[in-house]
């Protein structure tokens, strides 16, 4: 980021000298560490970030990886922050279980002038949200929904009610795409109320990983995950579960092989589906096309991103995927189906560029 702030922020801040924004969100999440920094180090705003819960700081278990783990990479460093008292550290970020009753307190301690909404799926976001409103304090939202996945009717007929009245009672929306605006429209927001964002992505990390690295470098780290040097690679990267369908992408490479004997697929994630993966490639005989990585921390990602040459991204259901951004900022081409939500005109990923 560079400049002053977008007038539309600076407008919803009220135009004021460093207003005080309150953050509030489930969890230190790698991808807006960095955006938090960046905020503070700008000196601009009075930023605190408060936090539901303790993960990804410390070792939580990803039911879609399947095991348990802590992020490799800063995520409460050169921002203000605290994490609010919980009712019981949380086994899912289901709406009950993210439940912190004191976040309206520790708001009216800190005074904000506008409170960052993160979602409306847990309770605590509803807690911060009925306070700000209460106070009239101005509110900023933030999701990545879109409408691209088929819903039941019961979720909809929910939604169709509450989600007007929810969105009426914010002042703006960091939109982040062309599907994610498509769905704020369908629940009644106006385009004047979006301030186009993005999902943040610390590009500069991933470029950085690689930058100085030659040729002669990726023919040898290609080798030592079991990749041929002049290989073409597709990449599959994420949790091994049904909505990213995995299978997909290994049926994928048995239909090119014949025509593109070169192809080779990297499959970087873990998840309930390993197994599954495993008999398909064993099933096809791709032992020598797919290679299985594993789980990898975020300091190594962006090597590994690295090695490809495209993603697949097969997903039946995926609002906004970072890997999509993360392959792109290290020189990948993105393969996706028609259910992935950064895929648009003006999106992350767009059509024929």
């Amino acid at each position: 980021m560079q400049g002053p702030l977008h007038p539309g922020v600076s407008e919803f801040l009220g135009n004021k000298v460093r207003p005080r924004f309150a953050v509030v969100i489930s969890h230190p999440i790698q991808h807006f560490a960095p955006l938090f920094r960046e905020l503070a180090a700008r000196n601009e705003i009075d930023l605190r970030v408060f936090y539901c819960c303790d993960w990804g700081v410390n070792s939580y278990r990803d039911p879609g990886f399947g095991q348990s783990f802590q992020w490799d990479v800063p995520l409460l460093e050169g921002y203000d922050s605290e994490f609010l008292p919980i009712r019981t550290r949380p086994e899912t970020l289901s709406f009950f279980a993210v439940d912190n009753p004191a976040v309206s307190q520790r708001l009216a301690e800190f005074k904000p002038d506008a409170v960052w909404i993160h979602g409306y799926s847990h309770r605590t976001s509803w807690r911060a949200y009925l306070w700000a409103r209460r106070c009239g304090k101005r509110i900023l939202y933030f999701g990545d929904s879109e409408l691209l996945a088929p819903r039941g009717l019961i979720s909809r007929a929910l939604k169709s009610f509450v989600l007007p009245l929810f969105f009426a009672g914010v002042d703006r929306f960091l939109s982040i795409g062309d599907n994610n605006e498509a769905y704020y429209r369908h629940y009644g927001v106006p385009d004047n109320r979006f301030v186009r964002g993005a999902f943040p992505v610390d590009i500069a990390r991933f470029r950085e990983a690689v930058s100085g690295l030659t040729e002669v470098d990726r023919a040898g780290f290609r080798e030592r995950a079991g990749l041929r040097p002049d290989a073409l690679v597709g990449l599959f990267v994420g949790k091994f579960i049904s909505i990213k369908r995995p299978l997909d992408a290994v049926r994928a490479v048995a239909k090119v092989r014949q025509t593109i004997p070169e192809f080779q697929l990297l499959m970087v994630g873990s998840g309930e589906m390993e197994e599954d993966v495993r008999k398909e490639i064993s099933a096809l005989r791709l032992e020598d096309h797919v290679k299985l990585m594993g789980f990898v921390n975020q300091a190594e990602l962006p090597r590994v991103l690295w090695l490809g040459d495209m993603l697949l991204m097969c997903s039946e259901k995926d609002p906004h995927p970072l890997v999509v951004t993360e392959c792109m900022s290290v020189g990948n081409a993105i393969i996706a189906s028609d259910r992935v939500g950064c895929v648009g005109p003006t999106d992350a990923a767009r059509p024929n560029e």
